[in-house]
């Protein structure tokens, strides 16, 4: 591909579109990557995401604002038939689960027991190019886990870049945001916030234009907002790891209602003496 600099003219003159985001932080045709230990819920959230931009209403209870339906495709290298049926009923209210925007949208790719390798030997596989084909077009593509998509070594660096290059390709290509769930190393444990609590080479997080980490409760953050041991499990913490398109924003609190449904709260506040003087409240836009 011969080198094409940038029209200086055009770049000073010409009148510019707002910048499109697919979500805050998040532009179409660049990649980035949800990140957590195993079992937070990243998988969950990502599904919540998905299928809330298919039918164009707010995702997570007012986490992410309501946009025009589009097209959303989610690689589920984990997750059989059966089971995304399940994870996706309950995600949906009664009169969603017949929206015509949610079938006409909504491509789910359920792969467990599958090869699901986008990349082997530094080289897009054919699962690759059916990906690409069928994301034409679409606002979101979900691949999850990463680690399930490509033969290289996480932890080398030169794989890594050849892998995040190949998923900025793919969003070029679809015209889509191209987001990678990932799991998080031990030492995160320490800073839950990082950039760097990806797991593997830094080469992943630095290629990636986006990033948010979950998180779970921990002890002390319970104990501060009176949350007793039975309700710690339902929260989760969302930090905007990176975004270099938008300024840092404020870790949220997300909580686990029925379905497996996260909801945008507001941490009980707590009295001077460390008592609580109001429970979690739902956040609404």
């Amino acid at each position: 591909m011969p080198l094409q600099p940038l029209d200086l003219t055009w770049a000073l003159t010409a009148p510019l579109a707002p910048l499109d985001f697919v979500l805050p932080g998040l532009l179409p045709g660049t990649f980035g990557l949800v990140v957590a230990p195993g079992a937070t819920g990243k998988s969950q959230l990502a599904l919540e995401v998905s299928a809330s931009i298919a039918v164009g209403r707010p995702a997570a209870g007012g986490l992410f604002p309501s946009s025009n339906p589009g097209k959303v495709v989610f690689l589920a290298g984990e997750e059989s038939d059966r089971l995304l049926a399940e994870r996706i009923r309950g995600l949906l209210l009664l009169d969603e689960q017949g929206d015509p925007n949610l079938h006409n949208n909504l491509i789910l790719l359920p792969m467990a027991g599958e090869s699901c390798t986008l990349l082997a030997d530094g080289r897009p596989t054919t699962l690759y190019d059916e990906l690409r084909t069928t994301s034409a077009g679409a606002r979101l593509v979900i691949i999850d886990p990463l680690r399930r998509m490509h033969g290289g070594d996480e932890n080398n660096s030169s794989d890594m870049t050849r892998f995040v290059v190949a998923m900025e390709q793919l969003a070029k290509a679809t015209g889509a945001a191209v987001v990678g769930l990932h799991h998080a190393n031990r030492a995160s444990a320490a800073d839950t916030a990082s950039q760097h609590a990806a797991r593997g080479s830094s080469a992943l997080v630095d290629g990636a234009r986006w990033q948010l980490n979950l998180s779970r409760m921990d002890e002390k953050t319970a104990d501060q907002h009176m949350i007793s041991e039975a309700e710690r499990p339902q929260y989760v913490a969302l930090d905007f790891a990176k975004t270099n398109y938008l300024p840092p924003r404020p870790r949220c609190w997300l909580k686990r209602g029925p379905g497996g449904r996260f909801s945008l709260v507001q941490l009980p506040t707590v009295a001077p003496k460390g008592r609580a003087v109001s429970g979690a409240r739902l956040l609404t836009t």
